[in-house]
């Protein structure tokens, strides 16, 4: 009898804390979500896209972005072994900055392509709002994040 109180009290504690960590991914994915949408919304508005553009263009900003995403990961597993090293030796040092140099130079070589993507769904004027928006866009995070720390 005893035994069956605790499996009863063990099954509740683990529904419990499953409960809380659906919650919390839940929130996770929530505020991924929001911002998101703040970002569609904010370019949308600054480059002034007809709905036809907005549906050409952000599967190719989205494609992009998980190209360049990925890449971060790949630089940052890379990098992150040696960048720990207490005594970095200069070997290993050239070795990080030549990573560092293959890794931008991939970096430019996905956005020159992406460039090239984009001029082939909107007019070269909006590409070009795209690339000023992306950089206010850039300082508005860096603002809302400064905010946030405080």
């Amino acid at each position: 009898m005893k035994t069956i109180n605790e499996i009863k009290k063990l099954s509740l504690i683990l529904i419990i804390c499953l409960n809380s960590i659906f919650l919390l991914a839940q929130e996770n994915i929530n505020k991924n979500e929001t911002r998101e949408s703040r970002k569609i919304a904010f370019f949308t508005n600054k480059m002034q896209l007809t709905v036809e553009e907005s549906q050409n263009f952000w599967p190719i900003v989205n494609e992009m972005d998980a190209e360049l995403k990925a890449l971060k990961k790949e630089q940052k597993e890379k990098l992150t072994p040696i960048k720990e090293k207490e005594n970095v030796s200069d070997e290993d040092l050239e070795k990080l900055m030549d990573m560092k140099m293959e890794m931008s130079k991939k970096q430019l070589d996905i956005k020159i392509k992406y460039h090239g993507k984009f001029k082939d769904v909107l007019p070269i004027k909006k590409v070009a709002k795209y690339y000023e928006a992306t950089k206010e866009f850039k300082k508005l995070q860096a603002k809302r994040k400064e905010n946030y720390k405080r």
